[in-house]
């Protein structure tokens, strides 16, 4: 997506050219030390060359390029925007931006040979005098660096042209440059598939997740590297819940009442979800993991030789791991907590916008245990949240939208540093820094992200001193969800400058909308854009996640409170419609998998019904059944209904496990004839548990008439003999 100024966004830089660059020779910026141009001392630069050819390359020399220089005809203009920025970092890599350093030969490395494939490592020193010489009368701003190999091979003689090259940002800054609060953000996001029983599918790609190099391992390890320094974790709870399932053996779905997990009292996390930086985890397993994850030797010496050692599931070995490192890094930091599941709400807020509140009040089984109290934040892919996902959030969660939605004709020369949209607080992410550096190397690698984090800090504090402004616009960084940790140390080291003042997200949403802020934005000037809308969710999929809701808080309530049936299905239908579920044609499929399996639950509670019932008079009870095959006890509701019949039931009904029950129905017919009587089983709510059963009832006036024809029949047999008594006196009375 492309923003109205111009900004790309990263779909937009996946379609440059920049990273396009077919020399023979792989050339890599490892280490820039320090980050900027150094006020005193030297420049120092380490990386690697590899032979990408199928020739050997011989006598490679590696110099310094710098994009500035008294006598440089190509060098590019001192770059003192982010839009300068952003269009620098989508250069070609072939484009010229500076000129080589050649005049000192000790400001070089050398190579003697590199065979095909084969990889070397080289460090340049560039040396105080040489900084000066080239940056004598330069403005501030940023610059550009690199590094040129150049070599020859036996069909490519020495010549002028550049067989390898690597490039990224330098930063000139005054000693007096204001400094710029700068929070940058981790994520723990994962996509979370489970089987139609409710565990992890694939558990083996989970453990290559949680691996160092993998998606949920890399960011622990490069957060880590950070030491004391403020970062802020952006967690999708469900993830975490979803460890906590694998590293206690990943078990499939149960009605049983889980045993519960205590809170950490250890871990009190702030309003802002974290504890003081340098907080050092406690021993053995925390609160939240399982205890399984004690080794053999914790066992009793007694039982050493007789108890039998079973193996240990790798990834169950992997889950604890992590959730280890991920207590020690969440209990000591900030936290800005998603809403459950991650969900989209570009589909949600099409949709039913009700999931976005039962998302945000779901709980989360390890966090809680670990007393972990995130910030509620609202975001979506890339910080890019339509209209319709941003009217979703209705309570007062932060909201983290990209730069890219703010275009200038609206918002002038940067978004607002400090504003509200409706209640909700707005802190504006800068999508460009997230992008990371130019080509030919790779964009995110630790350097490359490094340099255009300071390249961004850099621009908004000459922004403020060219304005006089008292306060720089805020940075905020959300990093890539995958980093190469074994760069970390040097990531963090080379952000310690003057100018950069490091923060969490907390910091940053403290004033944004706060009592000072006057800015209010209407979302509708927005800079909305039609890329990307295919990829969301389907209609169908939120449907289904619905449904499967319905399902596992009606199997909850006939559970009782002891279960945690309904807060298990629930998080997993809000799983199935995370962001990360776009474009995943099985989606809504495996979503009715989860809800097939709650109401074939919900169906083994039936209720039964005689197939007629005749009453000898208006009113009368009749008996019904109610039958539970489940293992555990249920309570539930019969609702009866006919149109000529008042029926009254005793509820609610509780039925044992594996049992059945009659219950009386008292009915009252107001008339004779048939009538029609439906029963249904609820929850106590009044939501239906899905078992029906029908009877028709009969009254029959029948005992009313015999009455009235045996009261006719009495009357005339008095009436008769009477009739005969009299006669019988008058005879009585002539013969005497």
């Amino acid at each position: 997506m492309r923003a109205k100024d111009g900004r790309p966004g990263r779909a937009a830089r996946a379609r440059t050219t920049a990273r396009v660059d077919d020399t023979a020779l792989t050339v890599t910026i490892d280490d820039l030390a320090p980050g900027v141009l150094p006020r005193t001392g030297p420049l120092v630069v380490r990386g690697t060359v590899t032979n990408s050819d199928l020739e050997t390359w011989r006598d490679v020399n590696v110099y310094p390029l710098f994009g500035e220089g008294p006598t440089c005809g190509t060098c590019a203009e001192v770059m003192t925007t982010s839009a300068q920025l952003s269009l620098a970092a989508s250069t070609a890599a072939t484009t010229p931006v500076g000129e080589r350093y050649t005049r000192d030969d000790r400001v070089r490395a050398q190579i003697d040979a590199l065979a095909p494939g084969q990889s070397a490592s080289y460090a340049i020193t560039v040396p105080q005098r040489v900084l000066r010489s080239i940056f004598a009368d330069s403005a501030p701003g940023v610059y550009w660096f690199g590094v040129h190999a150049l070599g020859s091979s036996d069909a490519s003689p020495r010549d002028t042209v550049a067989d390898g090259r690597a490039r990224t940002f330098l930063p000139v800054m005054p000693a007096t440059a204001p400094a710029v609060d700068t929070a940058l953000v981790l994520p723990l996001r994962a996509r979370i598939e489970r089987t139609a029983d409710g565990a992890l599918a694939r558990p083996d790609d989970w453990r290559n997740a949680m691996a160092l190099g993998g998606r949920l391992g890399s960011p622990l390890a490069f957060g880590a590297a950070a030491g004391l320094r403020p970062l802020t974790w952006l967690v999708d709870p469900a993830v975490l819940d979803a460890v906590g399932q694998l590293a206690d053996g990943n078990a499939e779905r149960s009605l049983e009442p889980a045993d519960p997990v205590e809170p950490d009292e250890d871990a009190e996390g702030g309003e802002d979800g974290g504890t003081d930086a340098g907080t050092e985890p406690t021993d053995g397993a925390p609160s939240g993991e399982p205890s399984s994850s004690a080794s053999p030797s914790d066992a009793p010496e007694d039982d050493a030789s007789t108890a039998p050692t079973e193996p240990v599931d790798p990834a169950v070995s992997a889950a604890t791991s992590w959730l280890r490192q991920a207590r020690a890094q969440l209990t000591a930091r900030s936290v800005a907590a998603l809403p459950y599941g991650d969900p989209d709400l570009a589909a949600v807020g099409d949709t039913s916008g009700r999931l976005y509140g039962l998302a945000r009040q779901h709980p989360s089984s390890v966090l809680d245990a670990w007393g972990v109290r995130g910030l509620p934040v609202a975001t979506g892919p890339d910080g890019y949240l339509d209209l319709a996902a941003i009217t979703t959030v209705d309570d007062d969660a932060t909201l983290l939208l990209g730069d890219q939605l703010f275009d200038r004709e609206n918002f002038a020369a940067a978004p607002p540093a400090d504003a509200r949209i409706g209640r909700r607080p707005l802190v504006v992410t800068s999508t460009g820094a997230a992008e990371g550096g130019p080509g030919p190397q790779e964009a995110l690698s630790p350097i490359g992200l490094r340099q255009r984090i300071l390249s961004e800090a850099a621009v908004r504090s000459l922004r403020a001193a060219r304005e006089r402004s008292a306060q720089a616009d805020r940075l905020t960084v959300v990093l890539p969800a995958q980093l190469d940790a074994a760069g970390a140390g040097a990531f963090w080291a080379g952000l310690d400058v003057p100018w950069l003042r490091l923060t969490d997200l907390a910091g940053q949403q403290s004033s944004a909308g706060g009592a000072s802020s006057t800015a209010t934005i209407d979302p509708t000037d927005l800079a909305f854009t039609s890329d990307g809308e295919d990829d969301v969710l389907s209609p169908s999929v939120v449907t289904e996640a619905l449904r499967t809701v319905r399902a596992a808080r009606v199997l909850q309530r006939i559970l009782g409170s002891e279960s945690t049936i309904g807060d298990t299905l629930v998080g997993e239908a809000l799983a199935g419609i995370s962001v990360a579920e776009r474009g995943r044609d099985d989606a809504a499929s495996r979503l009715g998998r989860t809800r097939d399996w709650a109401e074939a639950r919900l169906g083994r509670v039936r209720i039964t019904a005689p197939e007629g019932v005749t009453l000898s008079s208006g009113s009368g009870p009749f008996t019904v059944g109610v039958r539970n095959d489940l293992d555990q006890p249920v309570t539930v509701r019969i609702e009866a209904a006919s149109a000529d019949a008042d029926l009254r039931v005793r509820n609610p009904i509780t039925v044992a496990a594996r049992s059945s029950v009659s219950v009386p129905v008292e009915a009252e017919v107001g008339s004779a004839g048939v009538q029609n009587v439906t029963l249904r089983l609820t929850d106590v709510e009044g939501d239906p548990v899905g078992a029906v059963a029908t009877t028709s009832v009969r009254s029959s006036q029948v005992g009313r008439v015999i009455w009235v024809i045996i009261g006719a029949g009495g009357g005339i047999f008095l009436v008769a003999l009477a009739l005969r008594l009299r006669r019988r006196l008058r005879g009585e009375r002539a013969t005497a």
